[in-house]
């Protein structure tokens, strides 16, 4: 008995580690061909800590697979404690991964070599993609991901988005410095900018919706309620509410939807109540009944 349940945490082990390399595998590619294949040959340097590699295979001929590991390495060491060995060992995986088909693979490929706009652009693309498939699996391509966090951790009030940029942005000029002009700049943040886009839509564009808040009165509350459920085919959750300055008391609906159902849902609920008072708020994820499954395992 004993053997047998081992053998099946042991098949699970196997199963997971083997989704895990594919993902990391994926990811790679992408991440990889977009840095390589794009970047190193457009005379620019993007942030993170795949621009500082750039930058080092710029004076050193370093191989910028290496570089990035090696910078990589203190900093999975610093972010130790903050972060935890679990996710540590798996972003040093991912970035191994990285790293070998960086430096095997992406030489045996073409480079680009044309309009250095279309590299930017591109290797945005291509790297956003990458680093999403990396993400959604619960990993991380390491550098400034990890000081972002580890910072986050220490002073969570900051603002994720102006600590990546100021990161990012030290990174970008000292590639324009590097190259000696202004250009170079201008087209690491078109880079950043690409890839910032293409990874929010992949990561969340495709689960996101709207949250809608109505405030109606009690006696519509069971008539709304069975509209949103038959006709729309979602969920609502009541809530007791009074008004501030009246003192009437108001139910409070709360109802995720999808964009496209959301007109709709806006013609039902004045239908009932032409006085009803709808507020609405996007959110990015979802998890439940209807949504994303809850995955208890990350």
């Amino acid at each position: 008995m004993k053997s047998a349940l081992q053998g099946i945490f042991s098949r699970k082990k196997i199963k997971k580690l083997s989704r895990d390399l594919l993902f990391d595998l994926i990811g790679s590619i992408f991440f990889g061909i977009g840095i390589y294949n794009f970047v190193s040959a457009a005379d620019f340097a993007p942030g993170g800590v795949s621009g500082l590699a750039i930058i080092l295979n710029y004076f050193s001929d370093l191989p910028i697979g290496l570089g990035t590991l090696l910078i990589n390495i203190p900093i999975i060491a610093i972010s130790f404690k903050t972060l935890g060995s679990h996710f540590l060992a798996r972003t040093f995986r991912t970035v191994l991964v990285s790293t070998l088909f960086m430096d095997l693979v992406c030489p045996l490929l073409p480079v680009y070599s044309g309009e250095r706009l279309l590299s930017a652009i591109f290797a945005g693309a291509l790297v956003g993609i990458g680093l999403a498939v990396i993400y959604h699996n619960g990993s991380s391509s390491g550098g400034s991901d990890l000081i972002i966090m580890s910072i986050r951790r220490k002073r969570p009030h900051m603002s994720l988005g102006q600590v990546t940029m100021a990161i990012d942005g030290i990174i970008i000029i000292s590639g324009g410095l590097v190259y000696g002009n202004i250009d170079a700049i201008l087209y690491g943040f078109v880079y950043s900018a690409i890839l910032t886009l293409v990874m929010d839509k992949l990561l969340y564009g495709f689960v996101s919706g709207k949250l809608a808040v109505i405030i109606t009165d009690p006696e519509h509350t069971k008539a709304m309620s069975h509209a949103i459920t038959s006709k729309l085919v979602r969920g609502a959750t009541v809530l007791n509410g009074k008004g501030s300055y009246t003192e009437a008391e108001k139910d409070v609906i709360l109802c995720a939807c999808s964009r496209s159902q959301l007109a709709a849902l806006h013609a039902l609920v004045r239908e009932i109540d032409d006085d009803v008072m709808v507020i609405v708020t996007s959110y990015d994820e979802a998890y439940g009944r209807g949504f994303l499954p809850v995955d208890t395992s990350r």
